[in-house]
């Protein structure tokens, strides 16, 4: 694994689509963040198609407001999806630390700073994440709240920091990442299958196709306890319709993400083997297999030969995706 050094600075890109109404709380909060005094950082508002006063209120707060060492920008993305916004704001980031702040999430006062500090000390961490609290303008949530709440972004990964690769994902909200490592996750090459929110779609899952990605090239996800924020959740999404329309999106996105699924369970299965051995024995496995002449799975031993074989198997065109990925042909 090669990753570029990690020099002093983050690049904060919030994606934007029709975000006027969320804007104010999420930038009031990164106006208070604390910072050393000789630590540089920006902001880049990426606008995803916004068709409302998303670009003049972030210009009016800019030109009253006045962060700690940081700069602010604005960057255009007329295609509309998060995955779009978010890989426009990576090619315009200055600094290699990236933090992926949503245009309603509220960062703690010392995220930005502790957000380096992060990936300067996990080396081997592809991303790293935080926990999710949620606050709302609703006098209280709904009773099925609890329930759903994790599909809403909101939780806490695990008792302490630590490595949280077993999770398959840190939440997008808050997710630190280098951006050399970003750009190259999601290159011409490869080509993310989840573009996250188009418009008022409620398609997801490109922060947990990232997270997969990186675990498939070796990477680790990292959950450090002290990276906190708050989850603003208007009452307007607290509906019956609106959760049931997020859920929709979710099990269309589990569609795909189980395939990464899939793929890593091979990868984890065979990594520590020899790949031309394998090759040579699977062939053999999937006949006794077929036979029934083996208790192997037949399934399985038909996935390792996929996704090891170094030729063009007729497969699902996403598996075919995901391989590709992996052997990065």
């Amino acid at each position: 694994m090669h990753q570029q050094e990690l020099h002093t600075g983050v690049s904060v890109i919030i994606c934007c689509y029709n975000s006027a109404t969320r804007l104010p709380l999420t930038l009031g909060h990164l106006q208070s963040q604390e910072v050393p005094a000789d630590f540089l950082w920006e902001i880049i508002l990426v606008n995803n198609a916004s068709t409302d006063k998303t670009v003049s209120l972030a210009l009016e707060w800019w030109n009253r407001a006045h962060p700690p060492n940081a700069q602010c920008r604005i960057v255009d993305e007329p295609r509309p999806g998060q995955m779009y916004a978010r890989k426009k704001g990576a090619q315009e980031a200055r600094y290699e630390c990236l933090l992926f702040c949503d245009d309603n999430n509220l960062l703690d006062k010392n995220y930005v700073f502790n957000a380096w500090q992060t990936l300067k000390q996990q080396k081997l961490a592809g991303a790293a994440g935080g926990q999710c609290h949620p606050v709302s303008d609703c006098s209280s949530f709904p009773y099925w709240f609890d329930t759903f709440k994790e599909k809403y972004a909101i939780g806490i990964p695990a008792e302490t920091s630590g490595d949280v690769s077993h999770r398959g994902f840190v939440l997008g909200a808050g997710l630190v990442t280098r951006k050399s490592l970003f750009l190259s996750v999601f290159n011409e090459r490869y080509p993310s299958l989840l573009n996250g929110r188009n418009e008022e779609r409620l398609s997801t899952g490109d922060d947990f196709e990232y997270c997969k990605r990186l675990l498939l090239w070796g990477y680790s996800l990292y959950y450090n306890e002290d990276l906190k924020l708050a989850h603003f959740i208007p009452k307007e999404r607290l509906t019956l319709s609106y959760r049931d329309r997020l859920m929709e999106g979710i099990a269309a996105a589990t569609q795909i993400l189980t395939l990464y699924d899939e793929a890593l369970s091979i990868r984890r299965k065979t990594k520590h083997k020899n790949k031309w051995r394998l090759l040579l024995l699977t062939p053999i496995r999937i006949y006794l297999a077929r036979k029934g002449l083996s208790d192997r799975h037949l399934p399985t031993e038909q996935l390792v030969f996929f996704y090891l074989s170094p030729f063009n198997i007729k497969s699902d065109p996403v598996r075919t995706s995901i391989k590709k990925f992996l052997n990065k042909q």
